[in-house]
């Protein structure tokens, strides 16, 4: 097409590489063409069934547009559309949160009141610590409510974890279109899997067009927080990065200081004589290179295999030390724009961006059963976690195999002792096939030591390198770090938590601790990990603005979780956690950031969608405390 009117032979390319089911079902969606209901679901269909429904949409697509126009199915037309789309009936406990992740309606996940915004006490104000996703989703709910708010935010600019890391070839690694926000519009995105540098463009865009980026306070680290019992407020200390201080009182603190904030890189001996630089990468800037230098690149999960290709392609060597083998898996898509025939349908064909989304998202629904709850019919029969699990895993092993080639010592060293998703999965980025170049060699032994020159291994070997990058990842248990929180008869935040990790109410409220929400907080990240996570920010920022409006309507200054009840859930979430691949699988509980030091599910909720979405769509007020 490249600017002119699309014809035949452009459609025909469109429907070469569109989504089939979103495809099929936005087109019937928008024309009501009886034909394609004539075609049973796309994953039952063989070559020839799905040229011949493709060829059919062709001749949709190049038909009469004019009477197209984006219109809301009502809840009887998308169940059948939803049923259409995967060939099996939707389950009714499902369907209200399917609908939301669907954005048919603008801001489905966002708290509305019946009788119109709250009325707001004079002088009541919300402190969010945190202008990345968490913070920036938060502060549009409290925009829609009209509820004054100041987001304070560590680094000079809002993106989160977008900001703090600029590192080589750094992108989401889930379909950014499961990654957007659900909001009035969707983003055009310019890759399946956008760069760093594009995500934190559309966060700062978001932030714009709902009017947040008058309201961010930067360069204000939180120090220390203080909860007043005789006004209900909350005092709060942050320092500033030419040494000031400044101080600031608030009735309610939302942390949106995220997981992946607190970097944390081994403490080794000889550090300090080391000639060449060391950085994690959240320490990595535009002036930073690996031409020309000796580098070593220490771990290989998300971010150690994101960025080696493109270290490894400048660099004059480069060593990877690996701990522990993972499951690293191909996706389509990965790394390429999208083309301009994708775009025509994401752009012009009514629905066809919501159901692209939808299809991309749905396995959430069965990620449980697939992967995470172990079948004791299948392993009886000598199978392991599921059925599904162990195909999954033979076909990252064939993945493997058909990037490293023929080296069976190199096999071994790669594959991994725990079953695929039980640790977060990693996406390739060329990794395999880096670690198969000349230059590249795969360590498999611990570093024990610096020297002037480089690193040594425990079993004596010493590599000379310039530059050592600590893709060591983050400090997950150090939830609202470095902050110190003192809530209730001064009572400190960390030491509630001491005696075992932390733990919260829905992943949100901490007893002792009232006025205080915490976003992405313990037991919150979704069972799949970041596919439709910042859809459940905005869940968390609507069940936030209920309690808000409950104080509002009733006259209250406080609201916190009754110490009853955050044990309760806290006891129904570790057993329900007991029987999970988490934490029967023999390879995944030992180093799984998911899994505490005790063996205890730390990060990710046990919960399914359809359990987990009800108890947070509308607060339990026989579980929270007001006053």
């Amino acid at each position: 097409m490249s600017g002119g009117a699309p014809d035949t032979a452009f459609f025909t390319r469109a429907a070469a590489v569109a989504d089939l089911n979103a495809l099929r079902t936005a087109l019937y969606q928008t024309t009501g063409d009886a034909s394609l209901l004539e075609f049973g679901p796309v994953l039952t269909l063989d070559e020839a069934e799905q040229q011949r429904l493709r060829a059919r949409c062709v001749e949709l697509l190049d038909g009469d547009r004019s009477a197209w126009a984006k219109r809301v199915p009502d809840d009887a037309e998308l169940l059948r559309l939803m049923d259409l789309t995967l060939g099996v009936p939707t389950q009714p406990s499902h369907f209200e949160i399917r609908k939301k992740f669907l954005n048919f309606e603008p801001y489905p996940f966002s708290f509305v009141p019946e009788d119109g915004k709250p009325t707001v006490p004079e002088g009541f104000s919300v402190a969010i610590i945190g202008a990345g996703f968490s913070g920036i989703s938060m502060a549009i709910q409290l925009e829609q409510l009209g509820v004054p708010y100041t987001i304070f935010e560590r680094r000079g600019e809002l993106g989160g974890t977008w900001s703090a890391n600029q590192y080589p070839d750094i992108r989401v690694d889930t379909m950014t279109l499961t990654y957007e926000l659900c909001l009035e519009q969707p983003a055009r995105w310019s890759e399946y899997f956008a760069r760093g540098a594009e995500v934190r463009r559309y966060l700062e865009g978001v932030a714009e067009r709902h009017d947040v980026t008058r309201h961010i306070e930067v360069d204000h680290a939180l120090e220390s927080a203080r909860f007043d019992e005789s006004t209900s407020r909350w005092s709060l200390g942050f320092s500033r990065s030419d040494g000031s201080r400044a101080e600031y009182e608030a009735n309610v603190i939302v942390s949106a200081a995220g997981l992946f904030s607190t970097p944390t890189t081994p403490d080794l001996p000889g550090k300090e004589s080391f000639e060449g630089e060391i950085l994690h990468p959240t320490q990595w800037t535009s002036e930073h290179s690996a031409k020309g230098k000796r580098v070593a690149v220490v771990g290989n999960g998300s971010t150690g295999v994101q960025l080696l290709a493109p270290i490894s392609e400048e660099a004059d060597q480069t060593v990877v030390f690996q701990r522990t083998p993972q499951w690293i898996s191909p996706r389509p898509g990965y790394g390429e724009p999208i083309s301009e025939e994708k775009r025509w349908l994401l752009d012009h064909l009514p629905g066809y961006w919501n159901w692209y989304r939808y299809s991309a998202i749905i396995g959430l629904f069965t990620w449980h059963e697939d992967f995470l709850l172990p079948d004791p019919e299948w392993e009886a029969k000598g199978g392991h976690i599921t059925q599904k699990s162990e195909d999954l895993q033979s076909f990252l092993l064939d993945y493997i195999k058909s990037q490293v080639g023929d080296q069976p010592d190199l096999l071994e060293k790669l594959v991994p002792d725990h079953a695929p998703m039980v640790r977060r999965p990693v996406v390739d980025n060329g990794w395999y096939r880096a670690i198969t170049r000349d230059d590249v060699e795969l360590v498999t032994e611990g570093i024990a030591r610096f020297t002037p020159k480089g690193v040594e291994t425990a079993d004596g070997k010493h590599f000379e390198v310039d530059l050592v990058v600590f893709a060591t990842g983050y400090k997950v248990d150090h939830y609202l770090w470095p902050a110190e929180y003192e809530g209730e008869g001064g009572l400190n935040l960390r030491d509630y938590w001491a005696p075992q990790s932390p733990r919260a109410y829905l992943g949100l409220m901490v007893p002792h601790f009232p006025n205080l929400f915490i976003m992405y907080g313990p037991n919150s990240q979704p069972a799949s990990g970041g596919v439709a996570l910042t859809a459940w920010m905005q869940i968390w920022s609507a069940y936030m603005a209920q309690c808000l409006c409950r104080m509002f309507e009733e006259g209250h200054s406080k609201v916190g979780v009754r110490e009853d009840a955050f044990l309760a859930f806290n006891e129904k979430l570790d057993a329900e956690a007991s029987g999970m691949a988490f934490l029967t699988d023999s390879g995944s509980v030992e180093k799984n950031y998911y899994v505490d030091g005790s063996g205890r599910l730390l990060v990710n909720t046990p919960f399914e969608v359809a359990d987990l979405y009800p108890m947070m769509e509308r607060p339990d007020p026989e579980e929270l405390e007001f006053g």
